[in-house]
């Protein structure tokens, strides 16, 4: 077998599980970020004078457009070694058929062409 078709097989496969047993694979990193929400929140509270469920709110967004762009990134990335398009797709919660559609700078790898860059970009920038 190959490591694509192993791939899916796993993939359908933790997609049967109950939502409970898939949540666990994930919810020491929510729990993270949970807090650094709260974290944040709280200096936002402080220097701005905004209430705790904005600021809670604003950070939020924030996470999930970084995150949104994180995925794109990873999704390149998983392409770029190898895994087909079809497998990104289904990891990622859409149509094995919708992979451009999902993810269109896969098409800019597909041309040739380096995709622009990215939020995460900006982010992983801002930590040097």
């Amino acid at each position: 077998m190959s490591v694509n078709t192993d791939d899916r097989h796993a993939l359908e496969q933790l997609d049967g599980e109950p939502l409970d047993e898939q949540i666990a694979y994930y919810r020491k990193p929510f729990m993270v970020l949970w807090a650094a929400v709260q974290e944040s929140s709280a200096e936002l509270v402080e220097d701005w004078g905004m209430s705790p469920e904005l600021a809670q709110l604003w950070v939020a967004e924030r996470l999930r457009q970084v995150c949104d762009s994180l995925v794109d990134r990873l999704a390149e990335r998983a392409v770029g070694h190898g895994v087909s398009k079809s497998n990104v797709s289904r990891a990622a919660g859409a149509s094995p058929t919708n992979a451009l559609r999902r993810f269109p700078r896969l098409r800019d790898l597909d041309e040739g062409r380096m995709p622009e860059r990215t939020l995460i970009d900006d982010v992983l920038d801002s930590l040097d």
